[in-house]
C-alpha cells in the first residue's frame, strides 16, 4: 500500500527514450506488480501505470527511433514509480524539475541532461544547495554570494512554494498561517526585485 503521503511533482519533464530504455523501464515497473497498458490519442500515446487502485498516465509524442516523454507537470503519488521516473531522468539525460514533498523539508532538485543542476532543501528559514559537483552551498537571507540567476531562480522555486502554501492556508481559513506566507511572500518578493537589479 502506498504511503499517503507521498508527493513528486515533475515538472518541465523531456526524456529523450529509446526503445530499448523504454522496454527495460516497463520490464522494471510490470516485476513490481504494476498493471500496464497504453492509451492513444490524436498527437499523445500515454502509458497508463495502475496498482493497489492508484493511476498515473505518462504522455510520450511519438519519434521514428523513440518516444519523447514530455509533460509540463506530472504529479506522482507512487514512491516507486518516482524514483524509476526520477532514474529514466538520469540515465536518459533529461531535463527536468523534481520537488518531492516530505513530512519534514520540501527537496527540490534540478535535472539538465540528466546531470543534478542543483539540489535546495526548503526547511525553515535556511536553505541548503548542492550543485552538480555535489558539493553544498549554504545561504541565509543576508548572503550574498550565490549568482544573481542562481539567486532568482532558487527565489523563484519559494515564492511557487509559498504561494502553494498560502492556497492551502486559505482553503483551510487558518488566518495565523495566511499572515505568516503572506509576510514570507512580501519578503521574498522585494529581496527579488533587490537581486533582479544585479542582473
Amino acid at each position: 500500500m502506498r504511503d499517503s503521503f507521498v508527493d513528486v511533482e515533475f515538472s518541465e519533464v523531456y526524456i529523450e527514450l529509446s526503445k530499448q530504455a523504454l522496454h527495460q523501464f516497463i520490464k522494471r515497473m510490470m516485476s513490481q506488480h504494476y498493471s500496464l497498458f497504453w492509451r492513444y490519442d490524436a498527437k499523445t500515446i500515454y502509458l497508463m501505470i495502475e496498482l493497489d487502485g492508484s493511476s498515473h498516465e505518462l504522455p510520450f509524442v511519438r519519434n521514428s527511433d523513440f518516444l519523447t516523454l514530455s509533460a509540463d507537470c506530472l504529479h506522482i503519488y507512487d514512491d516507486t514509480l518516482a524514483n524509476a521516473l526520477e532514474k529514466l531522468l538520469q540515465n536518459e539525460k533529461g531535463n527536468g524539475i523534481v520537488k518531492r514533498a516530505t513530512e519534514g523539508p520540501l527537496y527540490i532538485t534540478s535535472y539538465q541532461a540528466g546531470d543534478i543542476e542543483s539540489m535546495i532543501e526548503i526547511d525553515g528559514s535556511e536553505k541548503v544547495m548542492m550543485n552538480r559537483n555535489g558539493s553544498l552551498i549554504q545561504y541565509k537571507d543576508d548572503d550574498k554570494s550565490l549568482e544573481p540567476k542562481t539567486l532568482i531562480n532558487m527565489m523563484n522555486l519559494e515564492i511557487d512554494y509559498v504561494l502553494m502554501e498560502l492556497h492551502e492556508a486559505l482553503l483551510e481559513s487558518d488566518q495565523w498561517q495566511i499572515d505568516s506566507h503572506k509576510k514570507k511572500l512580501k519578503k521574498l518578493l522585494s529581496r527579488r526585485e533587490q537581486v533582479e537589479q544585479l542582473l
